[in-house]
């Protein structure tokens, strides 16, 4: 309790001394060491001098000094009164932003909770083997539930793929739930077609918008050459590629050359042997928590995947990225 006022009062000190102290950096200065201008020449200099054609010129470079003098001294309090108001303007846009900030701490330190209910909140949250727990029972339920509750995981994993995109936790957990014969298909039309909603959403809808956004853009003219001369092969690289599966889905629907069809290809070429793995993995899985063993050749799979995923993956994106800034002629041999 002690330690939660302490830091309540030394945040309220911080935004004291926000609002109450000057803004420093932006304070105008009073004067800008103007250069003083010589004394006037006025007509007595001339007096005593004899009306020659030297002495009126002499007379007339001295008035015209003074006239440039005069105009010279103009212009620098010009600027002098530019120069002040451009320093008024931010002193006035400074405070505006110390003055949100200050603010935002004082809402801050009203809301803070003190650390006994910050660590009751913290014991309350559920752990990962609990989440992985509650999903499996869930699973469970559905997979007692017949055809509906097929239906209802189906369309659940559309959605939960569109959102989200973590697939593969999903996968695991339905091949424990379901009989394998079922998690695949189920677990694998599930993520094509979350894939695919998602790919047609972002090519229909919002593909206009991100093309005149990128329109000047070199590296997307690349792209755009490369998804034009290899459709299906850049499209099965870029969904084996380690980027997120929301990129994965609506980074090709920005491509105008690339049609749908290649992409469709390319989903279901790398979808379904994974949905196939992640779904033996988690019938493997269930088998050993029943008091099973696991199969050795299912183990040299998991292994030849997992090396699959860590290095020819990112190497095969990798070496079509580097194609993609070298010339025409090498990178046609690449993409």
């Amino acid at each position: 309790m002690l330690r939660s006022l302490c830091v309540r009062s030394a945040i309220f000190a911080i935004v004291a001394a926000l609002l109450l102290s000057p803004v420093t950096g932006f304070v105008p200065t009073k004067g800008r060491g103007v250069v003083p201008l010589a004394p006037p020449v006025t007509s007595r200099s001339c007096r005593g001098l004899p009306h020659t054609p030297v002495a009126t010129t002499l007379w007339a470079e001295q008035s015209s000094s003074r006239s440039n003098a005069l105009v010279s001294q103009g212009r620098r309090k010009n600027n002098e009164n530019k120069v002040r108001r451009w320093e008024l303007r931010k002193i006035v846009q400074n405070r505006h932003h110390y003055f949100i900030i200050a603010a935002a701490l004082l809402v801050g330190v009203t809301a803070l909770p003190s650390p006994c209910f910050a660590s009751n909140m913290l014991s309350h949250l559920p752990s990962p083997n609990d989440l992985k727990a509650t999903l499996v029972s869930g699973l469970d339920r559905l997979s007692s539930s017949g055809i509906k509750g097929m239906v209802i995981y189906t369309l659940s994993f559309i959605v939960f793929t569109m959102t989200f995109g973590m697939t593969t936790p999903v996968e695991t957990a339905a091949g424990m739930a379901f009989p394998l014969e079922k998690a695949i298909p189920l677990s694998f039309i599930g993520k094509a077609c979350g894939a695919f909603f998602q790919y047609v959403l972002a090519k229909y809808l919002f593909s206009d918008f991100a093309r005149k956004k990128l329109k000047d853009n070199e590296w997307m003219d690349k792209i755009s050459g490369s998804f034009k001369s290899h459709p299906y092969r850049v499209a099965l690289i870029w969904r084996f590629s380690p980027l997120p599966e929301f990129m994965k889905n609506i980074g090709p629907a920005l491509v105008p050359t690339l049609r749908t069809k290649y992409q469709i290809l390319a989903i279901v070429t790398h979808g379904l042997p994974f949905s196939i793995l992640w779904s033996c993995v988690g019938g493997e899985a269930a088998r050993v928590a029943r008091g099973g063993q696991a199969s050795v050749l299912f183990k040299q799979m998991v292994a030849l995947i997992s090396w699959v995923g860590i290095f020819v993956s990112p190497t095969l994106f990798g070496r079509w990225l580097k194609g993609l800034g070298e010339p025409a002629e090498e990178s046609d041999t690449i993409s």
